[in-house]
């Protein structure tokens, strides 16, 4: 028997948790982390400073902390999760964490309407694929002002294919009638030597396993990046990515009438690259866009075969055949990613499947993909 499917805000109010907390105890590698991303994505400090700035769906508050202390005019919050409000206030309490204390409104973003636009407007895994959720996008591109900048992130499917295999093991480790506190220390058990062999990992295996491997609205985060780039293609233009996977060589002088057609190069930069979303231990040289908009499309099918099995919809079997359709079109890509499914699939077979003989896995253990592709957009005049 599976949980009936609710959304992230129901999940986390059910059980009162708010799992996105990082490790700022090193304040400073924290804000230089953030220094990074918002550079990347082609926004400087002089960029934030004197703007209105909006994030939506902040949680614990600590990524706002970059922000609000650039200078901003302005700092909004909006934040329904009650834990979450908890938290920001309780980030913002540290002694010295900003020189501006943020306005935080504790309503659903369906209910928030700004009196006026603002400069840059900030989401970060939240939205998905769900038309419901696609139309609050456009609805947060409509809270940006002329001129002003939108930051987002998508998912890759290719890149979240590890993570969705790893939701396959917790459905063969634990049920969704067992106890909320005695399945994560199951699954923390599984994945935190996962978790451990990547270097940068701040987040606690606690609430990395929480929000998911246990959350059941995770299946609904795939708002990939074609889907983003079509929904905001009418009045927005890509400025930056992270990672960066657009290399553009046009001579500016070339820039102009139909060729500012920013967005349409970075689709393109995006499939040839695509592969290289499924593991962030290696970058490897552009790949033919068909095979992998081929890969992309399988692990979408792996994707969706592991949902419909944990919800009782689908057989074991359902999954296996999917990810023997990633096998098949990996011929050409490290065989160590194709040994580290073959591993994951040896896994799932295993009929007195434990929590630590997950932990032990030598080859899929360390996979992990580039899942959260930040997106940075500059509105059209």
């Amino acid at each position: 028997m599976s949980a009936a499917p609710i959304g992230h805000l129901d999940y986390y109010t059910r059980y009162g948790i708010n799992p996105v907390r990082y490790d700022t105890s090193d304040l400073t590698r924290h804000l230089e982390r953030r220094a990074s991303l918002y550079r990347t994505l082609g926004i400087t400090p002089l960029t934030i400073r004197g703007a209105r700035v909006l994030e939506v769906a902040p949680g614990t508050g600590q990524n706002s902390l970059y922000v609000a202390r650039q200078r901003p005019t302005s700092l909004t919050l909006v934040e329904p999760n009650p834990v979450a409000g908890r938290d920001i206030a309780a980030t913002y309490a540290e002694p010295g964490a900003a020189p501006l204390i943020p306005r935080v409104i504790a309503c659903r973003f369906e209910e928030f309407e700004p009196a006026e636009p603002y400069d840059i407007v900030v989401c970060e895994n939240w939205l998905g694929h769900a038309q419901h959720e696609r139309r609050l996008l456009r609805k947060l591109g409509g809270m940006v002002a002329e001129n002003g900048l939108l930051i987002v992130t998508a998912v890759s499917p290719v890149g979240l294919l590890p993570n969705i295999l790893r939701r396959a093991l917790c459905h063969r480790l634990t049920n969704f009638e067992d106890p909320f506190l005695a399945r994560t220390a199951a699954l923390c058990r599984a994945f935190g030597p996962h978790l451990r062999t990547i270097s940068s990992m701040t987040r606690g295996v606690t609430d990395w396993v929480q929000d998911n491997m246990m959350n059941p609205a995770y299946f609904g985060i795939l708002l990939t990046v074609p889907m983003v780039l079509a929904d905001l293609a009418s009045g927005f233009d890509l400025l930056g990515s992270s990672p960066s996977f657009v290399s553009d060589w046009r001579w500016f002088k070339g820039l102009c009438s139909n060729e500012r057609e920013f967005n349409r190069h970075a689709l393109v930069e995006y499939r040839r690259g695509l592969h290289n979303f499924l593991d962030h231990r290696t970058v490897l040289p552009p790949r033919d866009p068909a095979r992998n908009a081929e890969l992309e499309a399988a692990a979408l099918q792996v994707a969706e075969a592991v949902r419909a099995w944990e919800q009782g919809e689908r057989e074991i079997e359902s999954v296996e055949q999917a990810v023997r359709r990633v096998l098949a079109g990996m011929h050409d890509l490290p065989p160590e990613w194709s040994l580290a499914i073959d591993e994951f699939l040896d896994a799932l077979a295993e009929p007195r499947l434990t929590p630590e003989t997950v932990a032990a896995l030598p080859r899929f253990g360390p996979l992990f993909g580039r899942e959260t592709i930040y997106l940075s957009f500059e509105k059209r005049a």
